[in-house]
C-alpha cells in the first residue's frame, strides 16, 4: 500500500520531477541550439552512376524508310543503356536527308538517342552547333533537339541563320524538314544584304 505523504516527502519529488524537467529542457535546447553539424547523420547510400551495358567505339545508327535514308548519327564513341532505351554519344556526326534531296549535316560534341522512338539531341560544350543545308543556309545555336515522329529539329536557345545575302536571329526554332518550313520563335531580326 502507498503510504502517507509527509510535506518534506511531497517536496522532496517536486524537486526532483522539477529537476528532471529542467534537465530534459536543457538537453533539447543543447540540441536545437547545436543545430545540425552536431546530430548523427542519417544513413545514405550514394547514388552511383548507372553502368551502361555497352561501350562502342565507332557507333552508327541509321533511320530509313521504304529504302531510303531519312537520317543517320555517327559517333566516336556511345554507351548504352538498354533499360533506359538510350544511347549517349561522344564526338556526333548526324546528316538528315529529304527526300527532294536537301541535306542538313551537324557535328558536336555529345549527344543522346533514343533507341526506341528516334529522338535526340546534339549539343556542344562551349559555342554553337553549325547545322549546315546544302542549300547554302547555315544556323548556328548551342543544342538541337530532333522530334523523329513529327519530323522536326527545334531548340528554344537563341539562333543565328546565315544564308546568301541573308540574316536573321532570334530566340527558339522549329524546322520541318517535310515541308521545309523554318520558324524561328522570338525576338526576330531579319538583316538582308
Amino acid at each position: 500500500m502507498l503510504a502517507k505523504m509527509t510535506p518534506s516527502t511531497v517536496r522532496a519529488a517536486r524537486a526532483a520531477l522539477l529537476g528532471m524537467m529542467v534537465t530534459l529542457m536543457a538537453t533539447i535546447l543543447v540540441f536545437v541550439a547545436a543545430g545540425p553539424a552536431r546530430r548523427v547523420p542519417q544513413a545514405s547510400a550514394p547514388i552511383l552512376p548507372q553502368r551502361a551495358d555497352a561501350d562502342l567505339q565507332a557507333f552508327s545508327f541509321t533511320q530509313s524508310k521504304g529504302g531510303l535514308v531519312d537520317w543517320k548519327i555517327q559517333a566516336r564513341q556511345a554507351q548504352l543503356f538498354e533499360a533506359d532505351a538510350k544511347a549517349v554519344l561522344n564526338d556526333v556526326h548526324v546528316t538528315l536527308m529529304g527526300t527532294d534531296g536537301v541535306t542538313m549535316t551537324v557535328a558536336g560534341d555529345e549527344g543522346t538517342i533514343n533507341t526506341t522512338s528516334k529522338d535526340f539531341v546534339i549539343s556542344r560544350r562551349s559555342g554553337n552547333l553549325a547545322l549546315i543545308l546544302n542549300g547554302g543556309f547555315t544556323i548556328y545555336t548551342p543544342w538541337i533537339r530532333w522530334d523523329n515522329q513529327a519530323l522536326r529539329i527545334w531548340t528554344d536557345e537563341p539562333v543565328r541563320i546565315t544564308g546568301p545575302r541573308l540574316e536573321v536571329t532570334g530566340e527558339g526554332m522549329d524546322a520541318f524538314l517535310a515541308s521545309r518550313e523554318m520558324r524561328v520563335r522570338h525576338n526576330v531580326r531579319v538583316g538582308i544584304y
